[in-house]
């Protein structure tokens, strides 16, 4: 039964919205999948979105103005250097080169951080989710070894709706 509740969910949020572009489609799964997901450490106060090289205006900031994920306030982080990556929930990756993506992702990876991007082959190229529009749909590719390897645990019901491979 839960099951299906999510399911149906999942499709009615993210059908695209003839008013909506998919940035913003995107800035709001991205929190529905965290709510699927389990951090290691779940003590923090606020639930941290880290954007780096925003692609997407003030879609987040609309979406997550006075918003909660896992019951706590959403806190926004623009970053432009992987450098300053520090503790976040979530890091959202611009599409990149192999080498800048292969940094990035070994530093996601020692913040524990849920890596998301819309970029091909990010979920091959060991990022956590990876999302794209397919016939106006929402589709997850899932890394479920990288998020092994970040100590995150995703719930089966998400795994049911995504594609998900294993390995790098």
């Amino acid at each position: 039964m839960f099951a299906r509740v999510l399911i149906v969910l999942f499709v009615l949020f993210t059908s695209l919205n003839a008013y909506q572009s998919e940035k913003e489609i995107q800035a709001q799964v991205i929190g529905k999948i965290s709510k699927f997901i389990t951090w290691q450490d779940e003590t923090k106060e606020t639930f941290v979105i880290t954007i780096l090289k925003n692609q997407f205006g003030s879609a987040f900031d609309d979406t997550y103005k006075d918003a909660k994920i896992k019951g706590k306030k959403v806190v926004i982080n623009y970053i432009q250097d992987p450098s300053q990556i520090k503790e976040c929930n979530v890091l959202i990756i611009p599409a990149l080169s192999s080498s800048e993506l292969k940094l990035i992702l070994e530093k996601a990876k020692e913040a524990k951080a849920l890596t998301i991007s819309d970029q091909k082959g990010f979920a091959e190229k060991s990022g956590i989710v990876q999302i794209s529009f397919v016939a106006q749909k929402v589709k997850l590719k899932i890394n479920l070894d990288s998020a092994k390897d970040a100590n995150l645990q995703i719930n089966s019901s998400l795994l049911q709706i995504a594609e998900v491979i294993k390995g790098s």
